[in-house]
């Protein structure tokens, strides 16, 4: 008898955690992280000499797979015309295979709405009905993550989402309030369960053993023992990026904030046009 082989449907899923400096990282207690190190790669990324160590260009070149020579984004605070020449990978995925659905949550208004230095994901998407930056405190930031959890969990759980974003901030403000210290590793490890309800979610949809996902976790910079990012210290241009999945090669040993972009889009077959970054496997 001759059996038909149905090949399982990719999806990828990209989480931002802004601001996360990597020896933190290291000394938070992160077990969903630890177990998709375990099946992957943990590895830290110099923020690209072309790039500012601030959380605008940085998630811009996340997005397009361009630096900022390119897509002029130097700050958190405009929106350059130049960003209209480079779509974010949901955007160019869309482009190419229109019958895909995706996802863009974040609890940071310019990464998915038009204010500020947004939208940096031309897409546009989700963010929660209240603006943390308003008060800019600990305890909203905290709130807001939460709403995205839970909104990008349900999203995730109920609905066939080829590609998500989906975006953290808590712990960078409270790096900028706080600095480096007990404070801030609780943020890191609220987002490490965070991370844990979206996986869970993944985990209870009905057709998940049809499906294969790559999860894809990134910080933007790093932070100054006081608080504080925007230089070339070691502290401020270190940043990391977690990669697991079946589209992630073993042979890993450099990534960089641009390769996100094409690792999406070659994920389903679509290719990647004058891009800055270059697939997962080949630094």
């Amino acid at each position: 008898m001759n059996t038909r082989f149905t090949p399982r449907r990719p999806h990828v899923l990209v989480v931002g955690i802004d601001g996360i400096r990597f020896d933190s990282l290291l000394a938070a207690a992160t077990p969903v992280m630890d177990r998709l190190a375990a099946d992957g790669v943990l590895l830290p990324v110099r923020v690209h000499e072309k790039n500012y160590t601030v959380s605008g260009p940085v998630w811009s070149t996340v997005a397009t797979g361009v630096y900022m020579d390119r897509h002029k984004v130097v700050d958190n605070s405009n929106h350059p015309p130049e960003m209209k020449m480079f779509p974010d990978f949901t955007a160019l995925l869309r482009a190419q295979r229109p019958e895909l659905e995706t996802m863009i949550a974040a609890s940071w208004f310019p990464l998915a709405s038009d204010v500020e230095c947004g939208p940096i994901f031309s897409s546009r998407g989700w963010v929660n009905e209240i603006d943390p930056e308003r008060e800019n405190n600990n305890q909203s930031w905290t709130k807001a993550d939460d709403e995205v959890a839970a909104y990008a969990s349900a999203r995730l759980r109920e609905e066939e989402l080829a590609v998500s974003f989906v975006y953290f901030g808590e712990s960078d403000v409270n790096a900028h309030n706080h600095g480096v210290g007990p404070d801030y590793l609780a943020c890191i490890e609220r987002c490490d369960a965070r991370l844990g309800m979206l996986l869970d979610a993944i985990a209870a949809r009905p057709s998940r053993v049809e499906e294969d996902w790559t999860v894809l976790v990134v910080t933007d910079h790093g932070h100054l023992d006081a608080g504080g990012h925007g230089g070339d210290s070691d502290e401020e241009r270190t940043a990391w990026m977690l990669a697991s999945g079946p589209t992630v090669p073993n042979s890993i040993t450099a990534l960089d904030h641009a390769d996100i972009a094409i690792h999406v889009l070659d994920t389903f077959g679509v290719p990647a046009v004058d891009l800055d970054g270059v697939t997962f496997g080949h630094r």
